[in-house]
């Protein structure tokens, strides 16, 4: 898991259950007042971005976000493996990739 932590940015984690999840590391990147002002907006109509702990395209949305606009996401974790899953979710959702953005 060593080489996991550094190079991809996702923690091991084991649960109550001794199961082991993965855990994205934090966004690290400082929110902008538009990025903000978009969050809040994307809140406002319920807006949920779909994606996985593995996926390098959702990590960049969530950097492009930055950290004060990200607390405002309602971010659905897909991957069975992913902490606080909602795979069974995802797949009524229909979502087949990631990310992926339902609005309303």
């Amino acid at each position: 898991f060593a080489i996991m932590e550094e190079e991809m940015g996702y923690y091991p984690m084991k649960t109550l259950t001794d199961e082991t999840v993965m855990v994205p590391s934090k966004v690290k990147r400082t929110s902008t007042s538009q990025s903000i002002a978009l969050a809040k907006y994307l809140q406002s109509t319920n807006a949920q971005m779909y994606g996985a702990f593995w996926c390098p395209h959702c990590s960049r949305q969530k950097e492009l976000f930055g950290k004060e606009a990200w607390a405002y996401i309602d971010y659905v974790e897909c991957s069975p493996k992913g902490y606080k899953s909602q795979f069974g979710l995802c797949t009524t959702e229909g979502v087949d990739g990631y990310p992926e953005w339902k609005f309303g």
